[in-house]
């Protein structure tokens, strides 16, 4: 087996083409890296094979021609139509068309060109197309990693690419300093300075198109209730809780914009309270874990050692098979890949 990792990606939005730039940028630098290497691997040892889209505008078009001063290895590829099984999304029914593949078509796109890893990179909202996705790479013998909401990454799901040599990790990806990480990482350090939680809420504003298809309030209150979940681990006692996008904003881009409030007791029940924001960009936020779960997973997978996969889901996703606190996730994932 190859030391290279082999990607296909699906969805070519901010996340992918931020991806493409990254690996390119990571050629000659490690600047912004969280982790340089990762299971002996670093950025060169990935290699994008495939992508795939359904949305017409570029579909048939080459990664050049939609990455902007693109000079990577991979300019050349050409956006290739993939599943749809849901409502055509906002963003494309409202600016073009949709063009798609078959289920089998699809497939067999998969083992023609046998990538390592199939990632999805969907908008939110999309569930059927993202399980039509994990189950046609478990037909085509590849791994699976859903950055979706979209629930694929089961005790199941996990067996049957395990049976496979191969492995599925998901749900729903935590960027590297997101809403969703620096809440439960502001939780996490109240209650080991002794500070109790009480009440707390998170309010998320972004202006891309994954914000704009949240908007859709059975995807929305999906996002807020796996987002609350997530969050709720980090504190030793239950508290009331409120989590997720509230609005889409245009002007923000590929901004998103997180609102906080905290009430905490401290000795005699005294108050703490925060009120903060957080802003930050949501491709670039999201890259750094993308690129430490994949090496992870090829070292798991190259050595045959699926004990480790929950402990990468718990790392990379807020709504992960197995729940970890933040502070033990990222030990866990450390003490196994980057020694």
């Amino acid at each position: 087996m190859s030391n290279k990792i082999s990607l296909a990606l699906v969805g070519v939005g901010n996340v992918s083409t931020t991806l493409v730039k990254g690996l390119e940028f990571y050629k000659n630098s490690t600047e912004g890296l969280w982790h340089p290497k990762i299971g002996g691997l670093t950025l060169n040892d990935f290699v994008i094979s495939a992508v795939y889209d359904i949305d017409a505008s570029k579909v048939g078009k080459s990664i050049s021609n939609i990455v902007k001063n693109s000079k990577s290895d991979f300019s050349n590829l050409t956006v290739q139509p993939g599943i749809l099984d849901d409502v055509v999304p906002p963003h494309i029914s409202q600016n073009g068309q949709a063009k798609s593949s078959s289920y089998d078509e699809f497939v067999n796109s998969l083992k023609k060109i046998k990538p390592d890893f199939l990632v999805n990179l969907i908008s939110s909202g999309m569930e059927k197309s993202s399980e039509k996705y994990a189950k046609a790479a478990l037909e085509a013998g590849c791994s699976f990693f859903n950055a979706t909401a979209a629930k694929t990454a089961t005790d199941k799901t996990r067996k049957d690419f395990e049976s496979k040599g191969t492995m599925i990790l998901g749900d729903d990806l935590m960027s590297q300093f997101g809403g969703t990480a620096f809440h439960r990482g502001m939780i996490d350090f109240m209650a080991s300075r002794g500070i109790l939680l009480r009440k707390a809420y998170q309010l998320d504003v972004g202006g891309n198109q994954d914000t704009q298809n949240t908007m859709a309030e059975e995807t929305r209150e999906r996002k807020r209730q796996i987002k609350t979940e997530s969050i709720a681990i980090e504190s030793p006692i239950p508290f009331m809780s409120t989590a997720g996008t509230t609005e889409y904003a245009e002007q923000l881009g590929d901004s998103r914009v997180s609102y906080y409030w905290m009430e905490a007791r401290g000795f005699l029940g005294s108050p703490v309270e925060l009120d903060l924001s957080l802003r930050t960009n949501d491709s670039t936020n999201g890259c750094n874990v993308i690129v430490d779960a994949l090496r992870a997973a090829k070292k798991v997978t190259t050595n045959k050692d699926f004990t480790k996969s929950d402990i990468i889901s718990a790392y990379a996703f807020k709504n992960p098979p197995k729940k970890m606190h933040i502070r033990e996730c990222i030990k866990s994932f450390e003490d196994a890949f980057t020694n």
